[in-house]
């Protein structure tokens, strides 16, 4: 069957996506390149602007128009645009939610808006297996319209040994639902040599440690650089959310590194403690401290730790292992 892709990400139709990760020619796809400019497509739908929504909905009439192919989004706001389009034509083409992640949307909005247009789409491939049943109940639709998949991440992989071990660090990064108070109060108690590279919004109000360096803004090679040659990686979290910190955990794992995170509900895909990570409890500096300290000094478990951490993702967060979910999927949808 043929598809059409719609995601932020393509900068013309030569790109190239999952797809290509499977030799299977029963489907076929016509990639179709964003329309304005990139922006941070893991940023909540309420702060999109008018121009990014007019963009979106652009971008999906123009995959949609003058043909009969089904339809695959990547992220909600295409989702959306695309349900609408396949509305006003009255078309019963097959739609394909792919990463589908409203985090951050006021649930009375996504009741409001979302539930008619998104009763169009077949398939809902989500995150985490908890997402499932919190957006089948916020939007009111079955269960089995949802499907975990995991988050795959394929780009310029590493899996060097740590380097520079002279001069030890602890890293930490990101923005989303992070809890840096917990581990900021960790680290005063450690005393470890410590990067950090997070907004200034996530830091707001917070007081840094002595032994803490903010970082300015990285390129993303710089950042794969410091999570592999980081002697701990840390990803502190707070309870907001289905789910959190999933792009950072798996893109971790791939570069071969295992790390220390919060114990939460919506990482259990990932994250099993003493087994590819070290969880600590929710806002508990004792306990991440802890997990910290024993990530640093015990090079054991930390080798072990890394081991499994890459396993996990070698098997499951490939563009291979996404590709062959993407085929079963689509397989589904269409009945073959």
């Amino acid at each position: 069957m043929r598809w059409v892709v719609l995601s932020p990400y393509f900068e013309s139709a030569e790109d190239r996506w999952i797809n290509h990760a499977v030799d299977d020619d029963r489907h076929t796809f016509t990639l179709i390149p964003r329309i304005g400019n990139e922006r941070n497509w893991h940023q909540s739908a309420p702060k999109a602007g008018v121009q990014e929504w007019v963009d979106r909905m652009r971008q999906a009439r123009q995959g949609m128009a003058g043909n009969d192919a089904g339809v695959i989004t990547v992220f909600p706001q295409l989702a959306f645009a695309a349900s609408l389009w396949t509305m006003t034509e009255r078309a019963d083409r097959p739609l394909v939610a792919w990463l589908f992640n409203t985090e951050g949307l006021n649930p009375a909005v996504k009741r409001r808006i979302g539930r008619i247009p998104l009763s169009r789409v077949d398939r809902f491939i989500v995150h985490s297996t908890r997402e499932i049943e919190g957006y089948s109940k916020l939007l009111n639709l079955p269960a089995e319209r949802f499907e975990y998949v995991p988050i795959q991440y394929g780009a310029d992989i590493e899996t060097e040994k740590p380097v520079g071990q002279d001069e030890p660090y602890v890293f930490a990064t990101g923005s989303g639902y992070r809890d840096y108070g917990t581990f900021f109060a960790a680290m005063s108690k450690l005393g470890y040599r410590t990067l950090v590279l997070a907004s200034d919004r996530v830091l707001e109000g917070l007081t840094v440690p002595p032994n803490v360096t903010i970082l300015e803004q990285i390129s993303r090679p710089e950042i794969r650089r410091l999570v592999r040659h980081a002697r701990v990686n840390v990803v502190p979290l707070n309870d907001g959310a289905l789910t959190a910190g999933l792009v950072t955990i798996v893109e971790t794992y791939r570069h071969g590194r295992s790390l220390v995170t919060t114990d939460r509900p919506g990482l259990e895909d990932y994250c099993v403690h003493d087994e590819n990570a070290l969880c600590s409890k929710l806002y508990d500096p004792a306990t991440m401290a802890e997990a910290i300290d024993t990530m640093w000094s015990d090079e054991v478990t930390r080798s072990r730790l890394d081991a499994n951490a890459l396993a996990f993702a070698e098997k499951n967060c490939t563009d291979q292992a996404a590709a062959t979910h993407l085929y079963r999927v689509l397989d589904q949808v269409t009945g073959d």
